[in-house]
């Protein structure tokens, strides 16, 4: 009140008119404060797609490099001729869940190390990155979402793990299975790279989406969706079609597997894997 009044008195004694002077005096700008929606904004979206987007990330590199030791493992079974008396005490069926199951263990036991290592750079240190994992945790607080980032990440795991062990029973040596695993790895790390530059990018739209639904990407979509927001009737759908398309993987190339465990010669051709399917062992 007190400046309002000294104002209108300056104004005054400078020649200008008492009304004018008073109307100055109370001029003040018209200020609206807004808070956006929940979950708006591109830096929020990002901060919330961060730990999504490193749990993709983890499932491929973790896939890839226990995959590998899985395929070493099973071509220096076959080329020291182990193979044979391994399955004089087991049935190649044993073999081939046994080597599934341990690859899944040694995998998700990384996976546990690398998820502990961010709880306690999150929760049992101080300042900035801290404060940054904090908010990237919310969108994994619930049961839900923990509940689908550990089916997804085993459903990925048995998927591509099957790949790999194939290949390693159809190859004498490593020179012999990069024929294989080339290919295999470039179809998967390609529209992986696509994947997450959508996201990042805020723009996801059809190509994301079309991913969730094809089985070989399902896991790496979903789980890159969960930041951003993925309906829960996509994640019932595409995780059903994920573990049909398993069973069906299972089913047609444990026949491949079977039949050649103790094959021997030149690595069998397309046409030749797709016979084997058809047949079985």
């Amino acid at each position: 009140m007190l400046t309002g009044e000294l104002r209108t008195r300056f104004l005054q004694s400078n020649g200008v008119a008492t009304d004018t002077a008073t109307a100055a005096s109370v001029i003040a700008p018209a200020i609206s404060v807004t808070t956006p929606p929940e979950g708006s904004g591109r830096e929020r979206v990002f901060i919330r797609s961060i730990l999504p987007l490193a749990s993709a990330y983890i499932l491929m590199m973790s896939l890839l490099l226990s995959g590998s030791w899985m395929l070493q493992g099973a071509i220096e079974e076959r080329s020291n001729k182990l193979i044979e008396t391994v399955l004089a005490c087991i049935t190649p069926n044993e073999l081939m869940y046994g080597k599934l199951i341990g690859t899944v263990g040694i995998g998700l036991a990384m996976v546990v190390t690398w998820v502990a290592c961010g709880l306690f750079a999150a929760y049992a240190t101080q300042g900035d990155i801290a404060e940054l994992i904090k908010p990237a945790l919310e969108p994994v607080s619930s049961i839900e979402s923990i509940a689908t980032i550990i089916f997804f990440f085993v459903a990925g795991y048995l998927m591509v793990s099957m790949i790999f062990l194939v290949i390693g029973v159809m190859s004498e040596s490593m020179r012999d299975a990069q024929g294989y695993l080339t290919p295999v790895i470039m179809v998967i790390m390609l529209p992986f790279t696509l994947l997450l530059q959508s996201i990042l990018s805020g723009k996801g739209g059809v190509l994301v989406e079309a991913m969730t639904w094809i089985p070989l990407y399902t896991p790496f979509a979903v789980l890159g969706r969960l930041g951003s927001g993925i309906p829960t009737w996509e994640v019932i759908g595409s995780g059903a079609v994920l573990v049909a398309f398993i069973i069906a993987e299972v089913i047609l190339l444990g026949r491949v597997f079977r039949a050649n465990l103790l094959a021997a010669g030149a690595r069998p051709s397309l046409k030749a894997i797709m016979g084997m399917m058809r047949r079985g062992a």
